[in-house]
């Protein structure tokens, strides 16, 4: 009888994503995806550079950990990487794919934005994206609270677990170390790049008519349902799931208007011909 194998301890699991961005080591695509419906998917696994198993590939070769779950052993691949890199092991060896892992860590340093943000304390939490910021959360080495969701897909459904949801989450954000690309007043905002993590300072924001539209798609296009503002010749724009307004007294500041906030969002789109940057706010807070 065979032992069961045993998995990467979560905290490793963790560490690994946070440090690779997300993203694939060999092919830099993103190992988590969603859509606008709330589904998402993992794309990638993490793959062991000397196999788990005695006569999987590069096992033979010298060097291997005594745990090899060991972190040091683990590199994260798309699953298009991982079936070539476990078909060609002469080609990818342990040096080679060490070396490409280090190498994409320096990579996803750099060209993410994963910077330790100097952020405030956040004191109300206006508006709380639990799909996206719980992908941040996985890809940052963030523990999400403990609180189970049910079949929840809006704040409105949490009934009285909302408030205590979002003191959990409140007291969570202003304990983490926050990574981000950090974007203050006076910032450009022309350089930012498609799937970067960004934290705004808190500034004023103008808000346009936000409201409980489901789905918020075509509100989007109507240009409502955001709140935008000017750096300079470029404009960003983050889009809001009224979903995800906290509590009721949010969706009155998150109207017509002008209110300060700060917060991360998820750069989506960049259109160079308009000097526009269309993100997707993972929660906007007041400092």
């Amino acid at each position: 009888m065979s032992l069961a194998r045993t998995r990467l301890s979560e905290k490793d699991r963790r560490f690994i994503i946070g440090r690779s961005g997300g993203c694939c080591n060999k092919c830099k695509a993103r190992i988590f995806i969603d859509n606008e419906f709330g589904e998402q998917a993992r794309l990638g696994d993490d793959a062991h550079i000397w196999a788990y198993s005695p006569g999987g590939p590069r096992a033979d070769v010298p060097g291997a950990p005594a745990d090899p779950n060991d972190r040091q052993n683990i590199i994260l691949l798309c699953k298009i990487c991982h079936a070539e890199v476990d078909a060609q092991p002469q080609k990818f060896t342990p040096d080679v794919l060490t070396t490409m892992r280090e190498d994409h860590y320096l990579w996803a340093d750099e060209r993410l934005g994963q910077h330790v943000v100097h952020k405030p304390r956040f004191h109300y939490i206006l508006y709380l994206n639990l799909i996206r910021l719980d992908m941040y959360a996985v890809a940052n080495s963030i523990a999400p609270p403990p609180i189970d969701l049910g079949a929840a897909q809006s704040f409105d459904d949490l009934g009285i677990g909302a408030g205590r949801l979002m003191s959990a989450y409140t007291q969570i954000l202003n304990s983490e170390d926050m990574y981000a690309h950090q974007i203050s007043p006076d910032s450009r905002i022309d350089d930012l790049q498609i799937g970067q993590y960004c934290f705004i300072d808190q500034v004023n924001f103008r808000t346009v008519a936000i409201g409980k539209r489901h789905p918020p798609e075509a509100a989007w296009k109507r240009g409502e349902s955001l709140i935008y503002r000017d750096y300079g010749d470029w404009r960003l724009i983050c889009l809001i799931d009224p979903r995800w307004i906290t509590t009721s007294t949010g969706g009155v500041v998150l109207t017509s208007g002008r209110s300060p906030f700060c917060g991360v969002m998820r750069v989506n789109q960049i259109d160079g011909d308009a000097r526009k940057v269309i993100t997707s706010p993972l929660f906007l807070a007041q400092a």
